[in-house]
């Protein structure tokens, strides 16, 4: 096997990649585990387990937020790239449903738009090869893998560690806190967006190369809507676990009415060539830092401000 052959082999198996995409986050002091597991239904039907490539989360909070990414790792070899539709403006456009932020939501303006503005939007990707051959659809895989995992994951760390008072160390005082969780997509593919102003798909057939009919992006908010199929595992992940974690959940009154908002989600996923992988990290972790946030406790003094009017 010649040394090109083999370094591209080494590369397909996907590890390069994750260790890069590990290594960017680590370099800028984000805390990160790898292969994060969590369980849910398969085809058949059966409880199996399954697992995501890394979590990372930032080194500072916003008052009681934290910041973190749940990355999934796609490799192809240069023969191939990954093209997207323009997403046309619709529901879930705005920073609540980009950030996913729980169990308790610490947005002063949950619906304000200013992450969608960083980057261009698109919807449905695919996956081209430069010869024109007929190509397995690994955006679609990727982004399969994400979804499924996202409402699992986020049931056992927002709606579980970030509320578990049993974790604290004895002689300190229990703080809850939330997590801004963004579901991203790290590639080596290069990205490119169909542009706009085509309307004729004779310009498309004619096309040379993508950049004719397509602008390439370093990055983009890919929107997704989940199955019913997801929507009914997403529902059991979350009654398992309001069954299971009752005596948490019911701690907090508004944790208990926050489950039911992340059945259809995740609605925005963050897709980046690994090359600005470093740029997107920085570009969201500054916007997020400015972000008006409320902290836990006033969130908390006002809810039980409301249960005494009741009473």
């Amino acid at each position: 096997m010649s040394k090109g052959k083999w370094g591209e082999s080494f590369l397909k198996s996907g590890l390069p990649l994750e260790h890069l995409t590990l290594m960017t986050f680590r370099s800028l002091g984000w805390f990160c585990d790898t292969h994060i597991e969590y369980e849910r239904k398969n085809r058949e039907g059966n409880s199996t387990w399954f697992e995501l490539d890394l979590k990372a989360s930032y080194h500072k909070n916003n008052k009681d937020t934290e910041l973190s990414f749940l990355v999934e790792c796609k490799y192809h070899d240069l023969s191939r790239f990954w093209f997207f539709l323009p997403h046309v403006k619709s529901s879930w456009h705005f920073d609540d449903r980009v950030l996913n932020i729980g169990p308790l939501q610490t947005l002063a303006k949950p619906r304000s738009s200013t992450f969608l503005e960083l980057a261009p939007t698109s919807s449905w990707g695919i996956v081209v090869g430069e010869d024109g051959s007929k190509q397995d659809n690994a955006v679609y895989t990727a982004i399969q893998q994400l979804s499924n995992g996202f409402v699992p994951i986020c049931m056992s760390t927002m709606f579980c560690y970030n509320i578990d008072f049993h974790n604290v160390i004895e002689g300190h005082d229990f703080q809850p806190y939330s997590t801004a969780l963004i579901p991203m997509i790290v590639t080596n593919a290069k990205i490119y967006r169909l542009k706009s102003t085509v309307t004729d798909l004779d310009i498309i057939r004619t096309a040379l190369s993508p950049k004719e009919i397509a602008d390439e992006i370093p990055w983009t908010w890919c929107y997704f809507d989940p199955s019913m199929s997801q929507l009914g595992n997403n529902y059991l992940s979350i009654d398992k676990h309001e069954k299971n974690e009752e005596e948490l959940i019911y701690r907090y009154p508004q944790v208990k009415n926050s489950l039911s908002k992340f059945v259809d989600r995740p609605n925005w996923i963050l897709i980046t060539n690994i090359i600005n992988l470093q740029k997107v990290i920085e570009t969201i972790s500054s916007n997020f830092m400015n972000l008006r946030t409320i902290k836990i406790n006033n969130i908390l003094r006002k809810q039980k401000a409301k249960a005494r009017k009741r009473k």
